[in-house]
């Protein structure tokens, strides 16, 4: 008998740089997050669960979540469900919509462990639209037993299929008030482009082989740009580890950005 292929929309995160709960926000057709992604994972998956800690209640089937990272999450939905397919989500993808769902599951096999897609910002596996063959259990529950919680170096220890994203911006995370601007500026299509001048210290300045550079963009806020600049120089921060400046006064991350800006992107010290 051929597995089914079940869906977990993992809920159970602190939103702690959002500031409120990722899964309530609502981006489009008055549903919050949690609701719109189940109801893509009911579409594609013979059943579909959330996964929540248990303070939490959504009122539909679900696996509770240890609190303990997103690969617990997944090995609790696989110990409860060990013969079946998990197609796994992470409630923050407010750009993901059924076709990216439809062309991961048609790319799958059970040949693989794995079957999941490529970052578009570093290029490496994303775990949390991925689907987890049952054969994927064992280094998962291994995993779990050494203290990761880390579900992408899992997929890149196991037989992953990684397959490239047709449409580069469904993946993209919406985990802060930056990262929301970005979205509902894809969303009403009011993204513009402008020039912006970058300049680069210490680390990014070698990674990016110049003190400075001419930048357009069509982002709207420096969160956005950094990501774009971080996928093209292959700079190794993330957002929290740099301190932003814009036109020579230090700033947020969701400022908005306007044509002839000068932004400044400023790595950790050494050592730091």
């Amino acid at each position: 008998m051929a597995a089914p292929l079940y869906g977990l929309l993992l809920v159970g995160g602190k939103s702690t740089r959002m500031g409120q709960d990722k899964a309530q926000l609502i981006y489009r057709d008055d549903q919050p997050e949690w609701i719109r992604l189940h109801s893509l994972l009911s579409e594609h998956c013979e059943k579909s669960f959330l996964s929540h800690r248990a303070d939490q209640e959504f009122g539909v089937d679900a696996i509770i979540d240890p609190a303990e990272g997103p690969l617990c999450a997944i090995h609790a939905a696989q110990q409860a469900h060990p013969h079946a397919r998990w197609l796994v989500i992470a409630c923050d993808l407010p750009l993901l919509e059924s076709p990216t769902i439809a062309e991961l599951i048609a790319s799958s096999t059970r040949d693989n462990q794995a079957t999941s897609y490529r970052s578009r910002v570093d290029h490496r596996a994303e775990p949390l639209c991925a689907i987890y063959e049952p054969s994927s259990a064992e280094a998962i529950s291994q995993a779990v037993k050494n203290g990761s919680r880390c579900p992408r170096k899992v997929l890149e220890t196991i037989d992953t299929k990684l397959i490239v994203l047709k449409s580069p911006h469904a993946l993209d995370n919406a985990n802060s008030p930056a990262d929301t601007l970005e979205v509902r500026s894809h969303l009403t299509h009011s993204r513009m482009s402008k020039t912006i001048t970058v300049r680069y210290f210490a680390q990014l300045r070698e990674l990016a082989g110049c003190d400075e550079e001419s930048v357009t963009t069509d982002s709207v806020t420096s969160s956005g740009l950094y990501e774009e600049l971080k996928s093209r120089h292959a700079f190794p921060h993330k957002q929290k580890q740099l301190m932003l400046a814009i036109n020579d006064d230090f700033s947020d991350w969701a400022t908005p950005l306007k044509a002839g800006d000068e932004v400044v992107f400023i790595p950790p010290v050494a050592g730091g």
